[in-house]
């Protein structure tokens, strides 16, 4: 039964998380300009083929007067009356206007020549659609909930005004252009009125929730997504709840300066610089500032459940540190390294005397997050053996499915294996050496926080390669780990941080794949690292402190009420939208 739930659960989840595909990155200004005339050209040349007198005359014409020029006034005029709008956000919402204009105008101009009525009625509706276009984006991606109307207002008036004067004689037997106008205004406005009535209906589930409208929480999440803004963290203060997690600490104290370790148990995300999304960089940020030295921050095992409410939880993080780094004794110590292996789970251990820092993974098997509870089962495993241990999920095989470890799964029950096998291990000691390297990449899938490479002392001598991305394919892990092998006769293992900071443009999964300069700066790294190798003593310390989160209960909600609006608009919002074309039938037969 628990297991039916999980998978039912990560359906859910797999569905709420993939409406992110839908979104894309707009490409220039002048490109979408460039497609405006385009498609203004191509509807000039379908609607007088085939030539005509003054055939040439007549494409520019007609793509001018009743495409291109209403499209680009409204350009300008939303650019005017709204500065701070990128021009490529305006362009690409005329641009499928325009697009729709010349469909329609297209088979209007087939129908008027049969059924006068039924051609001008296709202009209504299609118009009416624009319409509802240029308000829909004005007011859910543009974020302007009152002026929103105004500019479709305003669009649709260009294109009527110019395709009735310039077409009217020939078309429309010279009815009055108001009541052409009025006519389209009226369809516009029935339209505008069934899509307040599907916001009703699906603004209600996410009121009800979590008090506030899905409108609301969309334009929040557009907010962050395209704007940057913070908004959304509003909404998940309102709803968070206060979760007692831990943060592991070893810190490597050299003769000129200190290297940390972390491991905050808490989730790097939701997504760009909402909560903890960009906690991994601005954790080691912290520790520059505080203590000046380098700080590997990894991904600890804790799933979206504990995703931090908003950026200010980062103080609680790094108070935590702060307790532990305040009582850290430096001690020389040996280190040694063990791999543990259960079926297909294996588990890292790097041992300083009494005290282990594990990394663990499935790779190349899918390597997500692990709950919360089962990293505690995990580190409590191993301290059956060491004084103190601290669990980093290498997070290093993404392969593009939702899912996360729990407690009680036969998987959880091979890493818990795989971890008592590490540490029961007797392996060669050596007196510890450590040196790092730090590369801040300008690969777009990586984080700010960049690479991190420490090589340490242990035999094999093990090389730590820090990647602050959101995972990485297997593929690429094992050619950079193979490239390191064949180089320098080392372990290498590679991590990620999951940072959801690069989460910002399309889907969820934004592993690291094959890039020929993220493995040459790796690779270059690692030598640095093994050149920068020194005497080291050794503190570990863990910390247990309070944070608030999303919450396991709340993430639940979320991914539950977003399925349900989902397959709820499918539904009603065909019949609302055929009810509205009915009732602009009956309308405008009777004007």
């Amino acid at each position: 039964m628990e297991q039916e739930e999980k998978n039912e659960g990560d359906a859910n989840l797999k569905k709420a998380v993939g409406l992110t595909n839908y979104m894309f990155s707009l490409p220039s200004a002048t490109v979408l300009l460039s497609a405006m005339v385009i498609v203004a050209l191509l509807f000039g040349l379908v609607v007088n083929f085939p030539p005509k007198e003054n055939f040439i005359f007549a494409i520019f014409s007609d793509a001018f007067f009743l495409l291109l020029a209403p499209a680009l006034l409204t350009v300008l005029i939303v650019k005017l009356l709204i500065r701070k709008l990128e021009l490529k956000r305006i362009a690409a919402t005329a641009l499928v206007g325009e697009t729709i204009y010349a469909l329609i105008y297209i088979i209007s101009m087939f129908t008027l020549e049969k059924n006068l009525f039924y051609g001008q009625l296709i202009i209504f509706i299609g118009s009416a659609f624009v319409f509802l276009i240029w308000y829909l984006v004005a007011r859910l991606i543009f974020i302007l909930k009152y002026r929103s109307i105004l500019f479709a207002v305003i669009q649709l008036f260009l294109y009527m005004f110019f395709l009735f004067e310039f077409k009217a004689a020939q078309y429309f037997m010279n009815e009055p252009l108001l009541n052409l106008v009025t006519k389209a205004y009226i369809a516009s406005f029935v339209l505008l009125v069934s899509v307040y009535l599907i916001f009703m209906v699906i603004n209600a589930p996410m009121k009800k929730t979590f008090g506030y409208s899905s409108t609301d929480v969309f334009t929040f999440f557009v907010s962050q997504w395209v704007y940057k803004k913070n908004d959304l963290e509003e909404a998940f203060e309102k709803i968070g709840e206060t979760a007692r997690t831990l943060v592991g600490v070893v810190s490597f104290r050299r003769n000129k300066d200190t290297i940390f370790f972390i491991v905050p148990c808490i989730h790097f995300g939701p997504f760009g610089n909402l909560g903890g999304s960009e906690f991994s960089y601005l954790i080691a940020q912290e520790i520059k500032k505080n203590y000046n030295s380098e700080a590997f921050v990894f991904h600890g095992p804790v799933t979206h459940d504990l995703n931090p409410t908003s950026s200010k939880e980062l103080e609680k993080i790094t108070n935590a540190i702060k307790r532990i780094v305040t009582r850290a004794e430096y001690r020389p110590s040996s280190v040694s390294f063990s791999l543990g292996k259960e079926g297909e789970c294996q588990a890292e251990a790097l041992v300083f005397d009494n005290d282990g820092f594990i990394g663990v993974t499935r790779a190349p098997r899918l390597t997500e997050d692990i709950n919360f509870g089962l990293g505690l089962s995990m580190m409590y495993a191993a301290e059956k053996k060491l004084e103190t241990a601290i669990i980093a999920d290498q997070h290093n095989a993404e392969l593009g499915e939702v899912t996360s470890f729990e407690p009680g799964s036969e998987i959880g029950y091979r890493y818990i294996k795989a971890v008592e096998d590490a540490v029961a291990k007797k392996t060669k000691k050596q007196k510890l050496k450590i040196g790092i390297a730090i590369k801040a990449s300008k690969a777009s899938s990586i984080g700010k926080a960049g690479i991190k490479i420490a090589a340490l002392s242990s035999e094999p001598m093990y090389v730590i390669v820090l990647i602050d991305s959101n995972g990485i394919t297997p593929q690429f892990k094992e050619r950079i780990e193979q490239k390191i092998l064949e180089k320098y006769k080392c372990k290498p293992s590679i991590f990620t941080t999951d940072t959801h900071e690069t989460n910002t443009v399309r889907g969820v999964f934004n592993p690291i794949k094959d890039e020929e300069t993220i493995l040459e700066e790796i690779v270059a790294g690692v030598g640095e690292a093994i050149e920068d190798m020194q005497d080291a003593k050794v503190y570990v310390g863990k910390e247990w402190f309070d944070i608030r989160t999303i919450g396991a209960k709340h993430s639940i909600e979320i991914v539950s009420t977003i399925n349900s609006i989902v397959a709820i608009t499918k539904i009603i919002t065909p019949l609302i939208i055929l009810a509205a074309i009915l009732i602009i039938f009956i309308l405008i037969s009777m004007l």
